[in-house]
This record gives structure tokens, sequence and C-alpha cells, in this order.
């Protein structure tokens, strides 16, 4: 069972008997634990004036907590949220000051501090994955042992959520397990320490110790734990998925909102330094011929004469390259049925451009990184002066997704900001940092009821519960950039990787596809994808990074929209493929091989709809593979049923042909070429 550090004494949810789980029903939720003065908070919490009140819906029960310590002094409360639909809970708490003075300090506020209780003998797995670093092995899983006296922490590094670390997990133990979330876009830190007869499991910000000022109020990270049954951890995943695109991904009109297909400039301008009307408005048809649906500009429309990342802080168009403007090119563009993406870093500010000579009363210098200042979302007045400026550029511009990149770590910033408010106010920049970043989003949101948010940071940096309920990473890694050019083929080992490793745990997201191969797109083919060149494979370099090859000269081999030889039909034909399985994106998702990044190795992933029964799996045989077929044990066949199965090299679908769920259950499949793939489609009849 879960025993909670601080006790709630008669807070517990009244409907917890009908969403009993074995686990969390005994546990007293929301579990949480921080210092007072002194005083660690179960020696005096359960003595605090309480007050509940429930909320109750179809699909969970709300229920508010408040612990009191005077009617002068500070309160401590939580919002829970208990879904009737699946077995998980989760939590926000929030401190205020109601007193006329400071509080006394307040430090290692924890929203989650808890032990479960083990037997010596029993077996307990961390799962957990790799954050995004720009690498081939982002998102990679990973699994800890934590046998008695094990210690593991988890925490990203610099201040953005998923930067090389994923703030995702699952306790595995013997017959079940625990999946664990937490929302919060800056720095966290989540610890698992095993006793003798327990597992003592603590999260929340990284560092807080901190007075309160009169009528201030903060709030701690998110908390979502998901109980699971059963002797397989992607049971637990693969209900993360769901409640995941039930109760948190984002919707318009009451749908969900689909990572897209999109074609991108940024490549060809890194390339040649042209960008610009002319350019957009010649590629803008195709872009609709071959059957995408995203007409994307990136970093390329602002500023004056700087490099891109000079100009960031300079937020009016180029109009050099734009003389016109933006609006032309995102109108015609939607009068084509594609929408327009347009490419932001508002947080981050050089030197010497506009909002620097304007506004500096709104930046934060720090001497670790002194050509960035950071822009201060945890100022109401800069925030609402932001907010007001990005809501004015989607209107201006006719922007459709918003893209919000984020290049740089802001923990440093965070921790000259709190200097300057004196001491004992450790970690109060980053809450009112964070709350801001969400207020900003909710914002532009609410104002554009139309918009959706694509969530960069430098390529899935900043991927949380937060973020994912309120945005899309239609990039989740740098090393679909023209980074990953340099390791040759190995860039498609990397995209799967990513790919394959994020889907383990969150569905609906990005990549970026540079070769219109079947085994090209189908490394990318588990979400929506961006592309900007093709490049044949006969002109990747040699996986020997050591060769020096650059990646601008890589794309000069390359092709884009703008030119007359771009492979108009392979990228008409990958786009419709990609259509066709894109159903399935919402359906559970298997790892049919264990997933790596060696060259050698295949991959193989399968995604079910129970509800269609039906579902498709991809076979990847990587380049130097030496093995041309693989026996795979697909997951949720049922034996004695009968499946209509294709496997298609290339992206015409080959021949259906009837299978018994035994024979599909265990199929084996041949490549003959490395690299190379098959895409699998079945349906039960």
């Amino acid at each position: 069972m879960l025993q909670s550090t601080t006790t709630w004494s008669g807070c517990q949810d009244p409907t917890e008997e009908k969403n009993r789980m074995s686990i969390l029903s005994s546990a007293d939720l929301p579990s949480l634990s921080f210092c007072y003065g002194g005083k660690p908070s179960h020696e005096f919490l359960r003595g605090w004036t309480r007050r509940t009140s429930v909320t109750e819906s179809p699909t969970e029960t709300i229920l508010h907590v408040s612990c009191l310590e005077s009617p002068e002094g500070l309160e401590v409360s939580a919002t829970v949220r208990r879904f009737t639909d699946f077995p998980a809970v989760e939590w926000v708490v929030e401190l205020e000051n109601h007193g006329s003075a400071d509080t006394p300090i307040i430090e290692e506020i924890l929203p989650l501090d808890v032990s479960m209780s083990l037997s010596p003998q029993e077996r307990l797995r961390l799962h957990h994955a790799n954050g995004s670093l720009c690498q081939m092995d982002d998102f990679l899983p990973q699994v800890s042992e934590l046998r008695p006296g094990a210690q593991k922490t988890l925490s990203p590094r610099g201040g953005r959520s998923s930067n090389g670390a994923f703030p995702f997990m699952n306790l595995q133990r013997d017959g079940g397990g625990l999946v664990m979330a937490i929302g919060w876009s800056g720095q966290w830190r989540a610890s698992f320490e095993r006793g003798p007869e327990a597992l003592h499991i603590k999260a929340g910000m990284e560092r807080t110790h901190l007075r309160l000022h009169p009528g201030e109020k903060i709030r701690t990270p998110r908390i979502l734990l998901l109980e699971w049954s059963g002797d397989d951890m992607e049971t637990g995943n693969n209900l993360l998925r769901r409640l995941l695109l039930a109760h948190y991904m984002p919707r318009l009109d009451g749908q969900l909102v689909q990572p897209p297909s999109a074609q991108c400039l940024q490549f060809y301008f890194y390339l040649t330094n042209q960008a610009g009307e002319q350019y957009e408005m010649k590629v803008g048809p195709r872009v609709a011929e071959i059957g995408a649906d995203v007409h994307w500009i990136d970093a390329c429309w602002f500023g004056g004469t700087g490099q891109w990342w000079q100009e960031v802080g300079s937020w009016s168009v180029n109009r050099s390259k734009f003389p016109n403007g933006l609006r032309p090119i995102s109108d015609a563009a939607r009068a084509r049925g594609l929408k327009f993406v347009l490419w932001y870093e508002p947080e981050r500010v050089q030197l010497n451009t506009e909002l620097h000579r304007t506004h500096p009363e709104f930046l934060v210098a720090s001497e670790s990184n002194p050509n960035n200042l950071l822009f201060n979302l945890g100022d109401p007045a800069a925030r609402r002066f932001l907010t007001d400026l990005l809501s004015d550029g989607i209107t201006e511009h006719g922007i459709d997704i918003y893209r919000q990149d984020h290049n740089f770590d802001p923990l440093a910033y965070w921790q000259v900001a709190d200097a300057a408010e004196g001491p004992d106010r450790v970690g109060i920049s980053e809450i009112r940092y964070i709350t801001g970043l969400y207020e900003m989003w909710d914002e532009l949101r609410a104002r554009h009821p139309g918009l959706w948010i694509d969530n960069c940071a430098s390529g899935g940096r900043r991927i949380d519960l937060e973020t994912m309920s309120r945005s899309l990473p239609l990039w989740p890694s740098d090393f679909h950039d023209a980074y990953g050019m340099i390791f040759g083929l190995g860039l498609h080992v990397g995209d799967q990787c990513i790919n394959a490793g994020l889907a383990h745990w969150v569905p609906l997201f990005g990549g970026g596809v540079w070769n219109f191969t079947p085994y090209g797109t189908r490394s990318e083919i588990i979400g929506g994808f961006m592309f900007g060149f093709h490049i044949d494979h006969k002109d990747f370099p040699p996986d020997d990074v050591s060769s020096g090859t650059k990646a601008l000269d890589i794309m000069a081999k390359g092709k884009t929209l703008l030119d007359d030889d771009f492979p108009m039909e392979d990228a008409r034909a990958a786009i419709a493929e990609w259509r066709s399985v894109r159903p399935f994106f919402t359906g559970d998702f298997h790892h049919l091989l264990p997933l790596t990044i060696s060259y050698h190795d295949w991959c193989a992933w399968q995604l079910h709809r129970e509800d269609l029964g039906a579902g498709i799996a991809v076979f990847l045989r990587r380049h130097r593979s030496p093995f041309p077929a693989m026996q795979v044990a697909l997951k949720r066949i049922v034996p004695g049923a009968q499946y209509d199965v294709s496997l298609s090299p290339g992206y015409a679908e080959a021949l259906r042909r009837r299978m018994s769920g035994a024979e599909l259950a265990r199929v084996t499949v041949s490549i003959s070429e490395a690299p190379g793939s098959i895409l699998l489609r079945y349906t039960r009849v």
C-alpha cells in the first residue's frame, strides 16, 4: 500500500469505494510534505482547520481540500481529481499567505511524498526514458532495478522539463504497477529510495526555500498516479496513453488535435540564406498538390540583417524578405485547405533587439550566458505585454498553429531573479515563471479559439503533463534537424528511436522526414512530420561522423518543392500512406523488438485499435543488419480469430490474405534490402 507522509485526516474522497484501486485506495491522497519554520508538515498539518468540498461529473470527482493554520496564517490547499473511467488520480497543491507579514521559511515542498510497502524479495523495476538532448538515443527506454538499499533520482538539466530526463515513469512490481507523471515545465526532481520493506517516493521542484509575502500564493508541480495490473509494463504505459487522450490532450471543437504533415523551407534558408514571399508563394501550390496539411514558416521571417538567433526579440516582419507581410502567404495556404504555422521564440531576447531596447525592465540577465536575456514571464506586466504582442501577431499574420521555441536553459536566470529578491526566496522566480507560461498559453487559446500550439523548446525539451494538455510537440528532438544528417543512415536509426521511444509514453507528436523512400518515411510514421529536403540515400554520408561531412554539404545535394525534379510522386504516395494509417495513432502502442540504436538491429512496433479490431505494425531492417527475416510476436491478436493481412514493402498496399490469429501472432517478416521496411496491416474478420 501507499502511506502518505502528511495525513489529510478526514479529507478522503467519499467516492473512494467505487473507485477502489489496490494500491491507491489505501493512500491518504494528496500526499505531500514540506518544512515550515523548521518543522516537518506531518507534525502539525493534521491539527490545522480543514475544509473539503466535492464536485462530481460522469468521468471524474473533484475534491477540494484545504488546511488553514489560522485566519491570518498559511493555507495549504489541494485540488484532487479522481477519474471514474481510469484507475488514476491527480492533484496540484497551492500555498497562500493570508497574513500581514512574511511567513516563516517554507522549504522542500514535495507534492508527492509516499511510501509503498514491499516484501524484501519482491522485484521492483523503474521504467523511464531518456529526455531530449539532440542525440540519437533521445527517449530511449531505460530500466532501473530497485533492489533493497537502491536509490534513484531523476531530474532534467537547466530548467526545461524533458531536457535530459523525462517526467513520466512506470514502477513495475509483482502483478502490476504504478505510472507516475509530473506536470511541471521547469526543474523537477523525482527520487526513489528502497528500504527493507518499503519504497519511498518523492517528487516536486528540485529546490524550494522561501518565505511567502503577505497575500502571496504559489502552486506546486501537478502529480498524476495511475495504477495498472498485469505482468507487462506496456499495460500501464498504454493506460497512460488512453488517459492522456481522454482527459489531457488538446481538442478543437471536441476533436483531438492531430499532428499534421507539413512542409517548411527553413533548411533551404540555412543552405542558401534566401527566404521570402517569392519562395513561399511558389512552394505553396505544390504543398497542397502532394496532399500535405500545413505550410510552415520557421525562423526566417523577422528582425533585420543578422542571423536568425541574433534577431530573437525583434518580432517585426522583415520587410526586405516579406514586403507584404505574412498574411498573403497564410491566406493563400488556407485557400488551398492548408493550415499555417509560424515560429516564435519569445522567451529569449538577444542584446540590441527591439525588446531589449524598449523593455529592458522585462528582462533577466545571467553572467552564465551574457548574450541571451530571459523574458520574465513571472512578471505579470511583462506577461501581459508579451501575450498581447503574440496575440496581435496571431491575428495579423493569420496563424493557425503557433509554434513556440525555447532554445536556452532558464534555470540560471531564475536563480539570479531569486537572489535579487533577497534571501529566502529560492524557487519563487521559477514558480512565477512557469505559472506565467501556462497563463499566457491559456490566454492565447482563449482569445483565438481555433488556435493550437506547437511546443518545441530545442526539440522536445519541455514535454510534460502540463505542456501536453495545451500543446503538441511537432519537433520532439533536434536530432531530426540538420545535425542528424551527419550520421548518414544513422539519421533514420535516431528517428526510429526518438519516435518509438516517445510513443511508448505519449501519443500525438511530430518528427522530421529527409527521404521519401518507404524506409525513410516509415521511420517517422508514428506521428506527424515536417519535411524540407528530399535527399537520396546515395547522397547520405558514411556512418562515421569523424569523416567531417557537413550538414550543409549534404543538403546541397537535396531537392525541395522549389525544384522541378523534386520526387512529387514519392512524396504524394508517402503522405497518402501516412494518412491511411493516421487513425491508429490513438491506439495502443507496443514495441515488438527491444528498441536500440544499433545499426545492426531491426526496429519493430505496433499500433492496435481494439475498437476497430485492426492495427498496423512497422518493421524496419536497418542498413547494417545482417538479418533478412525476423519472427515477431504481435500483441493483442486473438489466436482463434481470422484476420485479413497485408505486408507491403512499397507504398502500394500488397494484396491482403486471410490468416489465423495463431499465424499472425507469430508472423515471420522478410526484408531483402538493408535498409528496408514492411508495413503490415491487419483487420479482424
